[in-house]
C-alpha cells in the first residue's frame, strides 16, 4: 500500500484559509495529498456582512459556513471541520481541553504536516490562541501518556509550520534566520486562491479591486506564500511544505 500524505491546516475563521495559504493549499492538492481543514469558528462576529449587506448578524454564521466549504471545494480541500468555539473567544477556553480536542484530531488524521499560527505572530487574538494551542497538540500528540484514547493511538505528525502573513514578514526576517521561511511559489495556483477568496462574499465585497480586476495588485495576492518552520530541520532552504518528509 502506498502511504498517503496528509496535511492537516488548523485555523480560526472562515476566509483564514484563503487569505492566508490558499495558494499553497491549492497547489498541494493538486498533488494528491489529502487535506483537512479544522476551523475554530464559524466566524459570526466577523464585522463584515457583505457590500452591499448579504446577511443579518444572526444568518451570518450559516452564510460564512456555506461560503468556507465553497472555498474548500476550489481549494481541493477533501475534509472540513469545525472545533464550533465562539468567535472572538478562543483566548478564554480552556487550553487543556482545546489542546486535548486537536490532540485527537492528529491521531485520527495521521497527518505528516501540520499548518497553523504563530502564537506570536498571529495578528490577532483568535489567531494567537488557536495557534498556541495547536503547537501544544502537535508536541503531545506524540506521547501516549499525554491524553490517552483508546480508539486513537498516539501519533506524531513530522512537520509543524506557521502561517506568514506579509505584515509581519519584515519584522519575522529581523528577529530569526531567514533559512527559518519556507517560500513557496503559488503562481500556478494564484488563480485559485482569488476564487476562493471571492467564494468569502460577505467578507471580500468591501474589497473592490480584488472584484474589479481580473489580476488584482494586493498585498495578500504575490506569487508567494510564506510560512515559518516550526521544527527542525531550520537550515534546509524549502520551498515546499513536503520536502523534508519521510514516507
Amino acid at each position: 500500500m502506498v502511504s498517503q500524505e496528509k496535511l492537516l491546516v488548523i485555523l480560526a475563521h472562515p476566509d483564514d484559509e484563503s487569505f492566508l495559504c490558499g495558494g499553497t493549499i491549492a497547489k498541494i492538492s493538486k498533488l494528491g495529498v489529502q487535506i483537512t481543514l479544522l476551523c475554530a469558528t464559524k466566524g459570526e462576529m466577523g464585522r463584515r456582512m457583505g457590500n452591499p449587506i448579504l446577511t443579518t448578524r444572526e444568518s451570518l454564521p450559516k452564510l460564512r459556513e456555506l461560503e468556507l466549504k465553497n472555498a474548500c471545494e476550489v481549494l481541493g480541500i477533501n475534509d472540513l471541520r469545525y472545533l464550533n468555539l465562539r468567535d472572538k473567544t478562543i483566548e478564554f477556553e480552556d487550553i487543556d481541553l482545546l489542546v486535548e480536542r486537536i490532540v485527537k484530531v492528529i491521531r485520527e488524521i495521521k497527518p505528516q504536516v501540520i499548518v497553523t499560527f504563530n502564537e506570536k505572530y498571529g495578528g490577532h487574538p483568535d489567531h494567537c490562541a488557536i495557534g498556541r494551542a495547536a503547537t501544544l497538540a502537535f508536541s503531545k500528540s506524540g506521547d501516549s501518556d499525554s491524553y490517552p484514547d483508546s480508539v486513537f493511538s498516539a501519533f506524531k505528525a513530522q512537520r509543524l509550520y506557521f502561517v506568514l502573513w506579509h505584515t509581519y514578514y519584515e519584522k519575522w526576517i529581523k528577529e530569526s534566520m531567514l533559512k527559518s521561511v519556507t517560500k513557496v511559489n503559488i503562481s500556478e495556483t494564484l488563480q485559485k486562491k482569488i476564487r476562493a477568496l471571492r467564494s468569502h462574499r460577505s467578507q471580500t465585497l468591501a474589497v473592490p479591486e480584488l472584484w474589479d480586476n481580473q489580476k488584482p495588485t494586493l498585498p495578500f495576492l504575490t506569487e508567494y506564500e510564506y510560512f515559518i518552520k516550526g521544527n527542525p530541520p531550520y537550515i534546509i532552504e524549502e520551498t515546499d511544505l513536503f520536502q523534508t518528509i519521510e514516507m
